[in-house]
């Protein structure tokens, strides 16, 4: 089964780039707009489409030469918890505390979390953190005219 996962992940994931492609088009836009509420999850479907077409390219080829070899994982229940509590943290405080500040220790957070202990780099991870979250933060209010949550700002 381990010989064909990226095949069967890629295959599911253009299913669930062809159902998003598809949805998109039910998204009702304003009379008169040229880009609707429907075009962001066209463009995701596409990228998820195109990645996931490569991931099962490639987990094509790679099954072809596959060679089963034991691998001994530690097991980080800790950190998988303090993950999925981050992500309830996020979404709870989200609008009282607003996107830029919860998304930028969210992401630092993340960071930290998904890097091995003597790789972290502290203050390259908080540059990275607000400099992406005040980009993304940008683009959405300033091109896509969404408005996020501003909380205590």
């Amino acid at each position: 089964m381990k010989k064909y996962s990226d095949m069967i992940c890629g295959m599911i994931g253009i299913a669930i780039a062809v159902i998003l492609f598809i949805l998109s088009f039910q998204i009702n836009r304003k009379e008169g707009d040229l880009i609707g509420a429907g075009f962001l999850p066209m463009i995701v479907a596409v990228i998820v489409f195109f990645f996931s077409l490569i991931l099962t390219m490639r987990g094509w080829k790679s099954s072809k030469t596959y060679v089963e070899k034991p691998v001994e994982y530690k097991k980080n229940t800790i950190g998988v918890w303090s993950m999925i509590v981050a992500c309830f943290l996020y979404a709870a405080l989200l609008k009282p505390v607003g996107f830029i500040i919860d998304s930028v220790w969210f992401l630092y957070f993340t960071l930290c979390m998904m890097t091995k202990k003597e790789n972290i780099k502290w203050v390259r991870f908080g540059i990275l953190a607000v400099v992406a979250v005040v980009i993304i933060y940008l683009i959405f209010t300033e091109i896509f005219g969404i408005r996020l949550p501003k909380g205590i700002l």
